[in-house]
C-alpha cells in the first residue's frame, strides 16, 4: 500500500519536490489550502503542516493518519485536537529555530534601544535630528524567560553584545548561554533586575499567562520587554494595561493571544509598542534547515522504524 502525504503549507510544492526525489514510491498531495485539497483525508497517512492550519475535523477525517510532522518547534495547535489519536505519530522542528529567533530578538532589542521608529518618522519628515542618545546593550541584564535549544542560542548572542543574561525554567541548571538559571516561581523576583525581558515559552495549558500583571509591576520603569515566544503565554490584557500606564519603556511584539492581531486592538496604536505580523521564524531559508529533520524522520517512518525519529511529543 502506497504511503499519501498531504502537505499542508504555503510553500508546499517546495517540501513535494524534495519528498518525490527522495522518496519516489510516496504518493505526495502538497495544498496550499485545503480547499486545493480534492482527495479523500481518510486516505492520508502522513501530515505535514504549520499546525496554524490544523483543526479537530480535518485530524477526526484523516482516520489513517500515523504520523504527523510540525513544521513548527510548537504542537500545541496539534494537541488541542480532541481526535488526535494517541497512536498517532507527532514529532516537531525542535532544534532548527535558533538562529531566526536570536536575529529575532537582538533585531527587536536594537529596535528598543535606538527607537527605530521614530528614526524611520524622521528620515519620512526630512529631519536631522541628534537629540537623543541611545542606550546601549553592553552591561545591561538580559532575562530569558524559556532556557531550551532557541533560548541558548539567544543567551549566548546577547553575552557576545556583554550583557549578562538570566535565564527563567521549571529545572534550573548550568547552560550555555546562560549566566545563571532561576526557577519559573521566581520569575516576579528574576525580572526586578531585567533592563530586557524576553519571552521565548512555548504553548501549552502551564504556560497560559505565565507573564502576567505580577510580571509586569516587578519591572524596572526603564526595561524593555519582548515577545517571541506564543501569545497565549502573556495576559495581554495587563500587557496593555502596563503600556497604558507607562510601568515600563516599551514592547517589541511579533505574537500575540488572538492571530491575526485584531485591527481595533490598542497594541497597533501604542507610542510604546512595536508590533511584527509574528515574522520570526519566517526566514527565507526555512525549508533549507528543516528539509534534513524532514528527511531524516521520512527515512524512518517508511523504513519502520520509527522509534529513530526524532522529536517526537508523547500525548
Amino acid at each position: 500500500m502506497a504511503v499519501n502525504v498531504l502537505i499542508l503549507e504555503t510553500y508546499a510544492e517546495a517540501y513535494a519536490q524534495h519528498l518525490r526525489a527522495h522518496f519516489p514510491a510516496l504518493a505526495v498531495f502538497p495544498v496550499k489550502t485545503m480547499a486545493q485539497f480534492d482527495a479523500d483525508l481518510a486516505d492520508i497517512d502522513v501530515l505535514i503542516a504549520f499546525g496554524i492550519a490544523i483543526d479537530d475535523d480535518l485530524i477526526r477525517r484523516a482516520t489513517r493518519l500515523k504520523w504527523i510532522q510540525s513544521l513548527a518547534t510548537g504542537v500545541d495547535h496539534f494537541l488541542r485536537c480532541p481526535s488526535l489519536r494517541a497512536d498517532t505519530i507527532l514529532t516537531s522542528a525542535r532544534g532548527i529555530h535558533g538562529p531566526a529567533m536570536r536575529e529575532t530578538v537582538a533585531t527587536m532589542m536594537l529596535t528598543l534601544s535606538h527607537d527605530t521608529p521614530r528614526l524611520v518618522r524622521q528620515q519620512a519628515d526630512h529631519r536631522w535630528d541628534r537629540s537623543r542618545p541611545w542606550s546601549l546593550l553592553a552591561r545591561k541584564t538580559a532575562v530569558l524567560v524559556g532556557t531550551g535549544v532557541s533560548g541558548s542560542a539567544v543567551g549566548e548572542l546577547l553575552q557576545a553584545f556583554g550583557m549578562r543574561v538570566i535565564g527563567v525554567s521549571r529545572t534550573p541548571r548550568t547552560q550555555k548561554g546562560f549566566d545563571e538559571i532561576v526557577h519559573t516561581d521566581t520569575l516576579p523576583q528574576a525580572v526586578r533586575a531585567a533592563d530586557y525581558l524576553v519571552n521565548i515559552m512555548p504553548g501549552g495549558p502551564q504556560n497560559v499567562d505565565l507573564i502576567s500583571a505580577e510580571v509586569f509591576r516587578a519591572m524596572k520603569p526603564t526595561a524593555y520587554f519582548v515577545n517571541i515566544g506564543r501569545g497565549e503565554t502573556v495576559n495581554e490584557t495587563a500587557l496593555i494595561e502596563a503600556l497604558r500606564e507607562g510601568r515600563f519603556a516599551a514592547a517589541a511584539l511579533d505574537v500575540f493571544r488572538i492571530e491575526p492581531l485584531p485591527a481595533d486592538s490598542p497594541l497597533w496604536d501604542m507610542p510604546n509598542a512595536f508590533v511584527t505580523s509574528h515574522i520570526g521564524g519566517l526566514f527565507d531559508e526555512y525549508e533549507d534547515y528543516v528539509m534534513p529533520l524532514l528527511s531524516e524522520n521520512m527515512e524512518h517512518f517508511v523504513s519502520g522504524r520509527t522509534g529513530d525519529m526524532r522529536n517526537v511529543i508523547e500525548h
